[in-house]
């Protein structure tokens, strides 16, 4: 009988994969009535988490291969792992205290360890039959997780239409790589360019195959026009859920993405370049346009989100130079975006239900420091200085002129400006409105979480002053 079994399995190559979906198997274990449990599980996650953060750099410069190169963890592959950690990580602090309520904890952190695993299985596949596994892995516990409340009818809702939508973008991700596979006999992305060389005649076959794999991870970036399950979604699930969906897949896809575009590069990238475009400037134009008319604080972050893909696909036109620019935009967008987010967290916690933009009036005269991170956040989202944000959009810019897009830009200027508005006018409610109810009163005691957005806050003023450095640190890992 064959053997189809690939003779360089190397389980060290995924180590860190079997590690979280073994911490995740032992919570699922752990007795329902546990004394403090979910306190527990989620001080265990985030152990969890810290460690492979720091033990994560043992494989730099390793480039670890198994699975017949399927499997391959180099340098920038380990620098999207540790950003998925690190974005991850905040999600687990923002939503330490959430409640549980009567169901099962074990199964909400096992859910959260699978859809990292799934995210690492994605950033350091070269095969995208095993980037679609990961792409799967993380999906379904993400179904899940949306609608992990039971009982509260908008989060089931939403987990059935991403069920629903999450599905035929998968389809269409797979209907990609059989058109792909049908031009080159290939799904291994170090083999594309020697195979399609041999055939040249099947390239506008590989072209529609190009065109339906970005197509399904568009959807999984919530990039225009493959985002109108983002805003529904986010608002239904729970909070600190939307936290989670709002950075660390889409890190996880902008990979991928880059992969494929790196490779493409190689010999034909018109294809790649025509999708990333039309995606990154509906983005831009839907995502800040739809975000004016929002009265739900989640609402309008998820559509601020569509908007920021938009402009780190800019990057993507402009490869290999444009990854740089695109590492460094994540990094900063990890501080700002799930900031934002967390905060979000810890209100709706507070109300006890979903919070509107109106909510926020009056929040610095009774949560100062609150209202500080958040107005460095929103500053730093609409790309004003001295925050990272701006930079992060200024090397971005810069590199789209380099790249001969000149009107791209424009529309990315253009969108900025009206970005300007509903970033600030919630700064305006915070600072310059009273209001007299006792929502959101100032609370006695520490709070891990608060310290994490001030930590958050500052570092983004911080990276408005060391970006060049800090992109420095993007051309050695790229």
């Amino acid at each position: 009988m064959a053997n189809y079994l690939p003779s360089d399995i190397n389980t060290i190559s995924v180590l860190p994969e079997i590690a979280l979906l073994v911490f995740g198997t032992v919570f699922l274990f752990l007795k329902k009535n546990t004394p403090k449990l979910p306190r527990l599980l989620s001080s265990l996650s985030i152990l969890t988490i810290l460690v492979l953060l720091i033990f994560l750099p043992l494989f730099w410069n390793r480039e670890i291969i198994g699975f017949s190169g399927a499997i391959y963890r180099s340098n920038p592959a380990l620098v999207f792992q540790f950003i998925i950690l690190l974005a991850a990580l905040l999600a687990l602090i923002f939503s330490a205290d959430f409640p549980v309520d009567n169901e099962n904890p074990g199964e909400y952190y096992f859910l959260i360890l699978v859809c990292i695993a799934g995210m690492s299985l994605m950033v350091i596949s070269r095969n995208l039959l095993i980037v679609f596994l990961g792409m799967e892995i993380l999906s379904l516990a993400l179904y899940i997780l949306t609608g992990f409340f039971r009982k509260i009818r908008e989060g089931m809702e939403a987990a059935i239409k991403y069920f629903l939508l999450g599905s035929f973008s998968s389809a269409v991700f797979l209907l990609g790589l059989a058109f792909m596979y049908g031009a080159t006999g290939q799904t291994h992305l170090d083999f594309l360019h020697p195979a399609i060389k041999t055939s040249l005649d099947k390239l506008p076959l590989l072209y529609v195959g190009v065109i339906l794999i970005i197509t399904g991870l568009g959807f999984k970036i919530a990039a225009a026009p493959f985002h109108m399950w983002a805003p529904d979604i986010y608002e239904g699930a729970p909070a600190s859920i939307a936290a989670l969906l709002s950075v660390a897949p889409k890190i996880a896809a902008l990979a991928v993405i880059y992969n494929i575009g790196m490779v493409l590069n190689l010999f034909t990238p018109d294809a790649f370049i025509a999708v990333i475009i039309t995606m990154s400037v509906a983005s831009m134009i839907i995502g800040n346009f739809a975000a004016l008319k929002q009265s739900n604080l989640i609402r309008m972050l998820a559509y601020s989100g569509i908007a920021q893909v938009g402009y780190i696909l800019i990057s993507l036109t402009a490869l290999p130079q444009g990854g740089r620019a695109m590492l460094f935009y994540l990094f900063v967008y990890i501080f700002m975006n799930m900031g934002a987010f967390g905060i979000a967290v810890l209100l709706t916690r507070e109300k006890g239900g979903k919070v509107s933009i109106d909510d926020l009036v009056g929040l610095a005269s009774k949560r100062p420091l609150l209202a500080f991170a958040m107005s460095v956040f929103l500053i730093s989202l609409a790309g004003v200085p001295p925050t990272g944000g701006f930079f992060a959009k200024f090397y971005v810019f810069q590199l789209g002129l380099e790249a001969g897009y000149l009107w791209v830009v424009i529309v990315a200027i253009i969108a900025t400006v009206v970005s300007v508005y509903y970033y600030f006018r919630i700064i305006v409610y915070m600072y310059m409105s009273e209001n007299e109810d006792r929502l959101f009163i100032r609370r006695q005691g520490f709070s891990i979480a608060q310290a994490v957005l001030m930590v958050c806050a500052l570092l983004l003023l911080l990276f408005g002053i060391i970006s060049e450095r800090l992109l420095n640190i993007a051309r050695i890992v790229l």
